[in-house]
């Protein structure tokens, strides 16, 4: 699949051109799971009539090749079309197997999956997370994100074994549009990497639910009292993963939900991520919570109470890391204790580390300041997070994929924002290393990772004491006197998309809001020529 065009007369002549003819089939392959991890893989992708499709796989290497029917479902208008999905069962853990598919009377070239390792093994695995991934609606027009497509190349490079993003595919969930530039572009990523896209506030619609175009085009578990694929979990080796959606279904019955999964898998697993696209803590545009504090007033002290490792936000279009923090809200008093070692960047976590990764591909935060006390680390470049587990050790490696807009060619993800590194004695693996025996914790999961590594100049990393209470914040003048929230006084746009997101922050320069009124113009006149 090429990328799209990226000089300027290019991306001009492109936008002009008439609408395309059928994409024709099968299209965006994607993988997932609906089932255990290790020994399911849920295979969907796009065609452009109803009939019946089959998943072909086989040991990744060659073997016989086992068939498994599918069945199109009615997606949408577009070239969202008919969906086929197909759940591979009875396969080995830990293991990598070929697929291709079929539909419309053809193949798709063959591509390579791993299944998981079996739950509480401590084999080594890596999997990723990023989000804001979505373009821009100007003018009635929907101009896709100009680099998401190199983000996600980079990303499948990386291996992941699974990939996280934390919200906004796209600008408007319900406009049938709008997903098939992006589906485009992630495709690379999809059809080797299982991709669960939890809800930002641009991509719910129409309705909720299986009535919902997200959950329409992607295929996730159900293990929620509400039986909808908008929230659930899974466990990979030695984690568990829990997807929270902010803006569909009622957000104080699935903490109540949290709460209960959480408790039930106390003893199961050493690491638990969860992930949600409005953050708890943020320097960014949109700040801590977005006004809701009350949501975190019951989310936090759950987070706090069943030991959650990593929180992984979007929503803020940067990065920004935090310390290890307990508290700020639920009445609870904020404290926060940076990593013993390395300077901030290892070593045993004394609470939750919230990470805000919104750097997929949506227009950057032209400015970035790390505004609150206990803030570690934050760059507003698109990134992505790479996470290698092995028994008690999780390294966490944020790759630098540049500035928004600052290239034509491609964006360049070989640059590391910063590297740290979580460890705990394990309890619950049943075979493999163990990092208790490593010593030094830096033994990653993959063995062409890089070593640690300080945080790059363009990072900001505050030098903040241990065991900090929340009475000493950076810049009083900016924060919320209860939550150390920085106040937002930007403005929601008067009309358009679903919520936020859209703002546009003094100091924007210049050169970047002229390309846009220049794409919108382009977008107007065509649309008038209809």
């Amino acid at each position: 699949m090429g990328h799209r065009p990226r000089t300027l007369a290019a991306l001009l002549a492109a936008l002009l051109a008439a609408p395309g003819a059928a994409r024709g089939a099968p299209r965006w392959e994607r993988l997932s799971w609906t089932g255990p991890t290790d020994t399911t893989m849920t295979v969907s992708w796009t065609d452009d009539a109803a009939g019946t499709g089959q998943v072909e796989y086989r040991p990744a290497g060659g073997g016989a090749a086992v068939t498994v029917p599918a069945d199109g479902v009615a997606t949408g208008s577009g070239d969202l079309d008919v969906t086929y999905s197909a759940t591979l069962t009875d396969l080995r853990p830990d293991t990598e197997y070929e697929y291709h598919v079929y539909s419309g009377d053809r193949w798709s070239d063959w591509y390579v999956f791993r299944t998981a390792p079996p739950a509480g093994s401590c084999a080594p695995f890596r999997f990723a997370s990023l989000g804001d991934n979505r373009g821009q609606e100007l003018f009635g027009y929907y101009i896709p994100s100009l680099q998401w497509d190199d983000v996600a190349v980079a990303l499948a490079a990386e291996r992941p074994l699974f990939t996280l993003d934390t919200g906004d595919f796209v600008y408007d969930g319900a406009n049938t549009e709008q997903w098939p530039p992006e589906m485009d572009s992630t495709t690379p990523l999809s059809r080797v990497s299982p991709f669960f896209l939890t809800f930002g506030n641009h991509d719910d619609g129409p309705g909720q639910g299986a009535g919902a175009n997200l959950n329409k085009m992607f295929a996730y578990p159900t293990n929620n009292p509400d039986g909808v694929e908008d929230y659930f979990w899974f466990v990979a080796g030695n984690v568990l993963v829990v997807s929270l959606s902010t803006y569909t279904f009622s957000m104080d019955a699935q903490i109540a939900w949290l709460r209960g999964v959480l408790e039930d898998h106390r003893d199961a697993v050493d690491w638990r991520v969860v992930q949600f696209h409005t953050p708890i803590w943020s320097s960014g545009v949109h700040g801590s919570n977005e006004d809701d504090k009350a949501r975190a007033d019951l989310l936090v002290p759950v987070l706090d109470d069943y030991g959650v490792d990593l929180v992984l936000n979007g929503h803020d279009h940067d990065y920004e890391r935090f310390h290890p923090s307990r508290g700020g809200y639920g009445g609870r008093p904020h404290v926060w204790t940076p990593l013993p070692e390395d300077g901030g960047r290892r070593g045993i976590a004394e609470g939750p580390i919230y990470v805000v990764t919104g750097g997929g591909g949506a227009l950057g935060n032209p400015i970035f300041t790390s505004t609150l006390a206990h803030s570690a680390s934050g760059l507003n470049h698109l990134n992505f997070v790479v996470v290698d587990v092995e028994g008690g050790t999780m390294r966490v490696t944020t790759r630098d994929c540049g500035l928004q807009l600052t290239s034509w060619t491609s964006a360049d993800c070989s640059g590391t924002i910063e590297q740290f590194t979580l460890e705990k004695a394990s309890t619950v693996c049943t075979g493999g290393a163990d990092a208790d025996a490593d010593a030094d914790g830096d033994a990653g999961a993959d063995g062409d990772a890089e070593p640690d590594v300080p945080a790059d100049d363009g990072a900001t990393t505050p030098d903040v004491p241990p065991d900090v209470v929340e009475d000493a914040p950076r810049d009083t003048s900016a924060l919320d006197s209860t939550t150390d929230a920085p106040t937002d006084a930007t403005t929601p746009p008067a009309s358009g998309g679903s919520g936020c997101g859209c703002r546009v922050p003094a100091g924007r320069p210049a050169g970047i809001l002229l390309l846009i009124a220049a794409l919108g113009g382009v977008f107007a006149a065509r649309r008038r020529a209809r």
